[in-house]
Parts: structure tokens; C-alpha cells; sequence
């Protein structure tokens, strides 16, 4: 990908964007609602065209070569785009032969198939519509391998799963990918790129801000602790009271573990220095301490040190 622009009238929603991804690697797009991640996955996937650059997949040109594409290309979009009144199986042979498969070959290759989603025979059989979420996307994956691509996009692949489901379809990427599958994978959930992704593109504002492993990209911010406190209460006053203690790099709220309340994240240096400051301002604030963790920077830490702002955001 080479230079790649694309405009919506007064909109650049990609923005001079160049990157390769390597045969065999598992790249993941990780940035915000509005970054620009679904917009580059079309213009790979040539649903839309680029104002300026060009794009390869593989040695095709999306632009000039599409059939080219379409062959080693397959993809797997936001919306599960199956047909609810049909079963899997029949669903995936309508996919089947609109890539020009038919007879034994796409008979036997829907068997394959089915097994890989680990869908039992009942459910085989039942409507897509009765379906549980997890299902659905698993078998949206089986009708992008039904060509057999060398190259996979997956366009948020676990939006809206439960945290079950979503461990089941990390599984079945990772077993992609070790097959030897081009894997692209756009995100905005930070674990999941650090599970899945041997490399990171961090995309802001339709441009890629960072790219690297994970590891890499912590290791740039320079930074490698986090102090993690849950007050009962979390006001504008207190945050702005421990960003004036002595060592604190950046001050940001967040969702915590029970989520009934938030977490206040600090980012220092130093965390066994100041933590003692930090619970004195909120306990001088009148607010109560329910937990305090300290622990290492995280890719959504790198997020934020770079743009100023949560993913959540």
C-alpha cells in the first residue's frame, strides 16, 4: 500500500497512508470508532477506490487486477452478511458458488468447513436466525476460507461477542494464521490486539501513528508502569491534583474491573515513589480507596501517551 488518500468531499478519512504487511504475518489495525480502519478494509478489499495511491495484494493491483484479488483475497466484514432463513450449510454453498465452486469440490469443502466452526449436526440444520452471536461469526469465517485466500481481512471480528465467544474466535485466527494465512485484522479492543498480533498499526485520524509488535511499541513510550486506583468517587478536581505530583507522565480515567466504578490510571517511572502521594491526594479529597494495582504499560497506556486521548473515546 503506497501512498494511499481517501476523500469524502471535505472529509480525509485516509490520510498518505503506506504500509506492507509481510507473507504469513498477522497485522492488526488498532485504533478508534472514526480512525479510518473500515475505510482502508474496503479499499483492500476494493469495495471503494482510493482518491490517490495504490494498493496490492499480493503482486495484484486492487484498482486494475481485481478478479486477481478476489482469488487469494478473502474477507470478513463488521456485519455478519448471511442469509437468516437459510442453514449454515446452505448458506455457505450459496457462497460457494458464487466463487465459481460446485459439484464434490465445494461439497467436500463445506465439510471441511463445518468442522472447523465446530458447529454440532443440529445446529448445522437449524435457521441462521436462531444463532447465538459467536455462531454466526464463525460461520461468516468459514464462508470467506470457502476459496481457499492466502489473504484474510477481518473487520472487528468479535464486535458485541461475550467474552466466551470471543476467546473461541481469537482460537480459530490464531489457527489461521499458523496455517499460514495473511491475516489483517482491524480493531479497537486493546487486548485483543496484543493476544493476536505479532504487529501493531496504531491509527488515529486516518493515519498510522505507530507500528510494531506490541512489545516494541511500550518499549517507545519509554514509560513501563502503571499505578491503577479505584476510588468510590472520581472527580475533574482529583484528577487534576494528581497530575501535579512530582514524576506522573499522564493522568487517565477508566472503566475498572467490576465496572461500577472508575479506575484513575497513572503513568510514572517511579510507581513505588509516588504511589504513597497519590493515595494521600484522594484520601485528602475525602474519597475512599477501593483498590489500588500496579502493573505494566499496556498498548491502550501507548494509546493514550501518543494521541492524549482513550480508545473508549
Amino acid at each position: 500500500m503506497d501512498s494511499v488518500t481517501k476523500r469524502f468531499e471535505d472529509l480525509v478519512a485516509v490520510d498518505d497512508l503506506s504500509i506492507s504487511v509481510a507473507k504469513g504475518e498477522l497485522l492488526g489495525l488498532l485504533g478508534p470508532n472514526g480512525a479510518g480502519k473500515s475505510t482502508l478494509t474496503k479499499m483492500i478489499s476494493g469495495m471503494i477506490n482510493p482518491t490517490l495511491g495504490t494498493i496490492k495484494v499480493g503482486n495484484f493491483s486492487v484498482q486494475d487486477e481485481s478478479i486477481k484479488v478476489k482469488e487469494i483475497l478473502g474477507v470478513v466484514p463488521q456485519d455478519i452478511v448471511l442469509y437468516d432463513y437459510l442453514n449454515a450449510k446452505e448458506n455457505l454453498a450459496f457462497y460457494g458458488r458464487l466463487y465459481g465452486l460446485s459439484g464434490r469440490k465445494l461439497s467436500n469443502r463445506i465439510d471441511d468447513l463445518l468442522r472447523f466452526t465446530q458447529l454440532d449436526e443440529k445446529a448445522v440444520k437449524r435457521h441462521v436466525s436462531t444463532y447465538s452471536g459467536g455462531m454466526k461469526r464463525r460461520v461468516n469465517i468459514a464462508a470467506a476460507l470457502l476459496h481457499e485466500p492466502k489473504v484474510l481481512l477481518l473487520d472487528e471480528p468479535t464486535a458485541g461477542l461475550d467474552p466466551q465467544n470471543k476467546h473461541a474466535l481469537w482460537e480459530i485466527i490464531q489457527s489461521l494464521n499458523r496455517e499460514g494465512k495473511t491475516i489483517v485484522l482491524t480493531t479497537h479492543i486493546m487486548e485483543e490486539a496484543e493476544e493476536l498480533c505479532s504487529r501493531v498499526a496504531i491509527m488515529d485520524h486516518g493515519k498510522i501513528i505507530a507500528l510494531g509488535s506490541p512489545s516494541e511499541l511500550i518499549k517507545k513510550v519509554k514509560m513501563e508502569n502503571t499505578i491503577t486506583v479505584v476510588p468510590d468517587i472520581v472527580s475533574s478536581r482529583l484528577i487534576e491534583q494528581i497530575k501535579g505530583i512530582s514524576s506522573v507522565r499522564k493522568v487517565y480515567t477508566a472503566p475498572s474491573e467490576n465496572e461500577e466504578n472508575e479506575s484513575i490510571k497513572v503513568i510514572t517511572d517511579c510507581p513505588d515513589e509516588i504511589l504513597p502521594d497519590v493515595v494521600s491526594t484522594i484520601v485528602n479529597n475525602g474519597t475512599k480507596v477501593l483498590s489500588v494495582q500496579l502493573s505494566r504499560v499496556t498498548l491502550e497506556d501507548v494509546f493514550i501517551m501518543l494521541t492524549g486521548r482513550s480508545l473508549r473515546e
